[in-house]
């Protein structure tokens, strides 16, 4: 079988510079005074499946192939690095680098693993993954992330706080797309970056927000502002060098009180107050699978199987905010025992939750160890404040502020002091 081909006088637009076995990366123009941004969507994969209908088309380096008749096509990862295409179950070509897959009318969507993408999907292999990039004007991959950061249904009160969060993400977005082509793409799509998940679970208000806003970034001496955002920070912001370890945190990052005359503005948040408990056998097996991750100093093999148990865990160092930036743990038995050291906002990726797929909620926390008659710990609790790693922008919070009637200027203003906003495009 055969995919109808067709001559490329040119690569539609397209920059691509390849690099050895290592791919491609591939930047595509925008049009209408608008950039594009470049989503990872598939990361990795050996293979990915794409929904298409009438009107698709395929271009890779040797030609250009309509898809017409053709409902689905799978892409797999071949052992060379190549990636072998198969319409509708049936083999069809192999290319290697990059693959442009688009319509030849806008308007006719993608479906992945039940989301839904429009515009422009890159398939391409590194020799040993296969990646594939959703690349779409920037503002309509703000309408797809705004919902998924500050909430659905939100209320018309919350207005300036939902344009605080556009703001916020369009210039973490620019500033992703600004840094040198070192990929082939600008941002993953979840917490590695921002959360997107193509046209499904839009929101009229947040899309209102993006299209109120569009252009405006948030800047600090002329140049793009560095943007954080977190559901909850329990009463006060903190400082980014002492969640990330980093040298110094710019003027704006330096933590602030979150509160009114009377109260914390996120005090409306679910999370701005909580407890979780749990065994004594649980967090030893939450330190052993994510302490080594969560310090490159520390190896599994550091950590003993068998017979090695909880012993104590200090708080040594609280930031401004009152969170945990130095945690000890100490693990051992009678015989002997070591000291795990823990720092900023590792600790939460240490001590997840149940399960293991989700970190402590915040690094704001109490820690009380409950013993038995031969003081041995028996239960671990921590009570806490907050939800997220706590530097920039609280979400609830910018919430409170809105409700109370402050501007968009005023919420950036408070939690990245000394910026200020401008019209990129």
């Amino acid at each position: 079988m055969s995919i109808s081909k067709r001559t490329v006088v040119k690569f539609c637009g397209m920059l691509i510079i390849f690099a050895g076995c290592s791919g491609a990366s591939v930047r595509q123009e925008s049009t209408a005074g608008t950039p594009d941004i470049r989503v990872c969507i598939a990361d990795r994969a050996h293979e990915v499946t794409i929904g298409i209908v009438e009107g698709a088309v395929l271009q890779t380096v040797e030609g250009r192939y309509a898809l017409d008749g053709f409902s689905e096509m799978r892409c797999v990862l071949e052992e060379d690095g190549a990636v072998r295409v198969v319409m509708d179950g049936r083999p069809a070509r192999t290319f290697r680098g990059v693959a442009r897959c688009f319509y030849r009318e806008r308007g006719h969507e993608f479906t992945i693993e039940k989301r839904i993408y429009a515009d422009t999907l890159l398939i391409a292999s590194d020799g040993s993954g296969l990646y594939v990039i959703n690349v779409l004007p920037l503002e309509e991959y703000l309408k797809s992330v705004l919902p998924r950061e500050i909430g659905r249904n939100r209320k018309s009160d919350e207005i300036n706080a939902i344009l605080a969060q556009a703001i916020l993400a369009r210039t973490y977005a620019m500033t992703k797309i600004s840094l040198p082509l070192t990929r082939l793409f600008d941002v993953y799509d979840d917490t590695r970056d921002q959360v997107f998940g193509g046209l499904t679970g839009r929101d009229a208000l947040t899309t209102l927000a993006v299209e109120r806003s569009k252009g405006q970034v948030l800047t600090y001496g002329g140049t793009l502002a560095e943007c954080y955002f977190h559901s909850t920070c329990g009463g006060h912001t903190e400082a980014s060098s002492l969640v990330w370890r980093r040298p110094q945190s710019k003027p704006y990052l330096r933590g602030i009180r979150d509160s009114g005359r009377h109260t914390d503005y996120c005090r409306i948040s679910p999370s701005y107050r909580w407890s979780e408990e749990y065994s004594r056998e649980e967090i030893e097996a939450t330190l052993r699978a994510f302490l080594p991750s969560a310090n490159d100093a520390i190896l599994p093999s550091d950590i003993p199987a068998e017979k090695w148990y909880l012993l104590d865990m200090l708080i040594l160092k609280r930031g401004v905010s009152g969170r945990v930036t130095l945690l000890q743990v100490i693990m051992g038995n009678r015989m002997q025992q070591r000291s795990y050291y823990l720092h900023g906002d590792r600790i939460r990726w240490a001590l997840r939750q149940s399960g293991g797929s989700r970190p402590l909620r915040s690094t704001l926390f109490d820690v009380t160890l409950s013993r038995n008659a031969a003081k041995w710990i028996e239960r671990v609790r921590f009570d806490g404040g907050g939800s997220g790693h706590g530097v920039g922008f609280c979400q609830w919070g910018a919430i409170g502020m809105a409700r109370a009637g402050y501007s968009v200027d005023e919420i950036l203003k408070a939690y990245f002091p000394g910026t200020s906003m401008k019209r990129s495009y």
